[in-house]
């Protein structure tokens, strides 16, 4: 099949990349000519496992700036544009309004093609969009049985995005027209059925699980990418408030996780306890679960208190560091990791950021490391009051304390011993708990 992607970030280009090995004409449109440059030299504009080398696969893979160029050759159209957060915590929709004009506006009137929303929108959306369209072509004449619309929600983790798109749990198709779904279940059969050639550089995972199809309507399939994604932060959620309680008791939060992992209706998944969740995904699907609720006068309590938790985990750290600094005003502290998570160079919306920030607030100096975000931080964040530092060496020099944010796995493999020499104090909060259980000589850990 012919595939257009309108959006080249996360969700579009992973999505685009997978389908052109798999055999499909893939065309990833972007307004970012920066980013389109990159691609053209098959070069990825971010970080993400297998995706260096799968894009310099043999296959029918083109990127443009402009939508023009390749509109009409489309069998199956997806918009896949960000949708950030706004301050009332309701969903920026202008990138997928704008992606709707333009397919309104350049599609031929008897052009055959199934539209496709791939980001996460708000309750309704899918409809609104299916209606700008449809009016679009019918003012310039044409027949609009011609198009077809369905809802197809990403469930991808940043940092695992090609091997969650290669090896779904499920694929969520909503659309009540019969012709949508036929062309989006044929779309993704070789990976529904697991008959295309395994990338040899995509981790596969174990236990491998076998994907499912759940067809719905368009309203459900928006509703089950909010609810998964805030169950998902309201279990870690959890578990940080019990390991608060724990701590207070004297109990070790790692059993209680493992204990609670061992249930089948629980699974060990999202049970770890640490300085919380953030990035693109967890905070701005629960503010706007939370918006869209308050629109239909619906309190959502647990959410809410999801939300709360997370929060006083950083507040938690942080008063962690002033019973063992006292003052914090021209303490040096060090801050391992940037990233919101691991194997990822996304910076935003970071729980690691935010414990870096508010320590420049309270008077530290503060140096900050991270393997693979530090060139976009020093970009992003280059205002802030952060001293970058190339290696982790280099941040923990003289600090009165060290805090692992990130739990990057060359943290752990780390000489701590050597480290803790070069430090004023031998002091590591681990906000992530990642070296719990370890012991290293003159090196004093604190769990979160």
């Amino acid at each position: 099949m012919n595939v257009v992607t309108i959006g080249v970030g996360y969700v579009g280009l992973n999505t685009a990349v997978a389908l052109a090995y798999i055999g499909h004409t893939v065309r990833g449109v972007d307004v970012d000519a920066r980013k389109i440059d990159l691609l053209k030299q098959r070069k990825a504009p971010i970080s993400e496992a297998g995706l260096d080398n799968l894009l310099t696969q043999q296959m029918d893979l083109r990127f443009t700036t402009s939508l023009a160029e390749v509109i009409q050759e489309a069998d199956i159209i997806f918009i896949a544009v960000g949708t950030p957060s706004l301050p009332n915590g309701h969903a920026n929709l202008a990138y997928v309004e704008s992606a709707a004009n333009d397919i309104g506006k350049l599609l031929q009137p008897s052009h055959d093609v199934t539209i496709v929303v791939k980001s996460t929108v708000p309750v309704g959306i899918n409809s609104q969009i299916e209606r700008q369209i449809r009016e679009s072509i019918s003012a310039r004449g044409g027949n609009t049985s011609y198009l077809h619309f369905a809802s197809n929600p990403e469930f991808l983790r940043e940092g695992t995005a090609l091997m969650d798109t290669f090896y779904p749990d499920r694929f969520v198709i909503g659309t009540e027209d019969d012709r949508a779904f036929e062309m989006l279940h044929n779309l993704f059969m070789p990976i529904i059925d697991q008959t295309f050639e395994q990338p040899p550089f995509i981790d596969v995972p174990n236990p491998r699980p076998k994907t499912q199809c759940l067809r719905t309507n368009q309203i459900s399939a928006e509703m089950i990418k909010y609810a998964s994604n805030v169950f998902l932060a309201l279990k870690i959620s959890y578990a940080n408030e019990i390991a608060g309680l724990a701590e207070k008791l004297g109990a070790n939060m790692a059993d209680i996780s493992a204990g609670m992992g061992m249930d089948r209706r629980i699974a060990p998944y999202f049970l770890q306890s640490g300085l919380g969740w953030g990035g693109s995904c967890f905070p701005k699907d629960s503010l706007a679960l939370l918006s869209i609720s308050r629109d239909y006068d619906y309190k959502m309590p647990i959410v809410q208190a999801a939300l709360d938790v997370n929060n006083a985990q950083k507040d938690r750290l942080v008063q962690k560091i002033l019973t063992r600094l006292h003052i914090l005003p021209g303490r040096r502290i060090a801050v391992y990791g940037l990233s919101f998570k691991p194997n990822t160079d996304d910076v935003r919306n970071s729980p690691s950021v935010e414990i870096a920030q508010e320590l420049v607030r309270r008077g530290a100096v503060v140096t900050v490391h991270d393997p693979e975000g530090l060139a976009n931080a020093r970009v992003i964040y280059k205002d802030d009051g952060f001293i970058f530092c190339d290696t982790p060496d280099e941040a923990a020099k003289n600090a009165d304390a060290l805090v692992i944010a990130t739990n990057w796995a060359c943290y752990k493999t780390l000489d701590w011993s050597a480290i803790a020499k070069t430090m004023r104090q031998p002091l590591v909060f681990d906000a992530r708990n990642m070296l719990r259980g370890m012991r290293f000589d003159n090196v004093e850990i604190i769990g979160l």
